[in-house]
């Protein structure tokens, strides 16, 4: 397989451990990383991204550019390429690959309209390659022929039928489910942590709901940390959920539940640096302490 240049827009951890396993595979990824902080900086030289000057730069030596950034940050990332492609013939394929609702996806292909990009819409599930264990890369759109050249190189790319939004469709219900169970689940033990039966409380799910208190303290100690990327992922899945009609209110809440973690002694914390020895029952304590 010829190897390809891919820019990489975000070297948060997915970013970069997608960016990994493409190099190693014998891919170019190429990053620019004006601005970007020195943890993030770090990430993306240990996954063995290639820096370049500039976001022009970068587009100009791309054949592929995935989009995995807060989801904030997708739109104005879109913007920033379009318009670099602003008069070119340049033929590259962009991956929008942002946990972000589909509407938002449909606004951001339009930034290309004018272009010669081919838009993917994208949504991946599950966490960054690691090994043999990979994420899935739900994707609908025009450039899968290219795109099927990375399947297995860091992702299982799952071709869907349909139109743009429809992946970023799939990634908005599965999120909301996965995150949206992680944010009750914090909220209902905070409750029980203020209450003051916090104990007597993980006694009786551990004896009756042990598939959820497994998962609350797994995931607990480290919701801080991913907490501030997750506030808004949260409004996306509520505007998903308004679009068809269903109640939005739920993911509103847990995008508030987010921001009162982000919001903790814990919430400047990354994956990096998160103490990995602290308990959940510890997190709860801290968190109920700065409420």
């Amino acid at each position: 397989m010829t190897g390809l240049n891919i820019g990489m827009l975000g070297t948060g951890e997915m970013g970069a451990g997608l960016a990994a396993a493409f190099a190693a595979s014998g891919h170019t990824v190429l990053c620019d990383l004006t601005g970007r902080s020195q943890e993030s900086c770090t990430r993306a030289r240990e996954a063995g991204m290639t820096q370049v000057s500039s976001l022009a730069d970068m587009v100009a030596q791309s054949d592929i550019i995935f989009s995995v950034l807060p989801t904030q940050c997708a739109l104005a990332a879109a913007s920033g390429v379009a318009a670099v492609l602003a008069n070119s013939v340049q033929q590259l394929v962009y991956v929008e690959a942002n946990a972000i609702a589909p509407a938002l996806a449909i606004e951001i292909a339009e930034q290309f309209l004018e272009t010669p990009v081919q838009f993917i819409d994208g949504g991946i599930v599950g966490p960054p390659p690691r090994g043999a264990l990979q994420p899935r890369l739900y994707a609908v759109g025009m450039g899968l022929d290219v795109l099927q050249q990375l399947d297995g190189t860091g992702f299982k790319l799952v071709a869907m039928d349909g139109s743009v939004g429809d992946a970023s469709a799939f990634k908005m219900t599965y999120a909301a489910m996965t995150k949206g169970t992680n944010a009750l689940l914090a909220n209902v033990l905070l409750a029980a942590q203020s209450h003051g039966f916090l104990d007597l409380f993980v006694d009786e799910i551990e004896a009756s709901q042990k598939v959820l208190a497994d998962r609350a303290r797994t995931n607990i100690p480290h919701l801080p940390c991913d907490a501030a990327r997750w506030q808004d992922e949260m409004q996306q899945i509520a505007r998903s959920f308004a679009d068809i009609g269903l109640p939005a209110d739920f993911h509103k809440g847990a995008g508030t539940i987010m921001h009162l973690l982000a919001d903790s002694p814990f919430g400047t914390e990354t994956r990096r640096t998160m103490d990995k020895s602290r308990s959940m029952e510890a997190t709860l304590q801290g968190i109920a302490n700065k409420k």
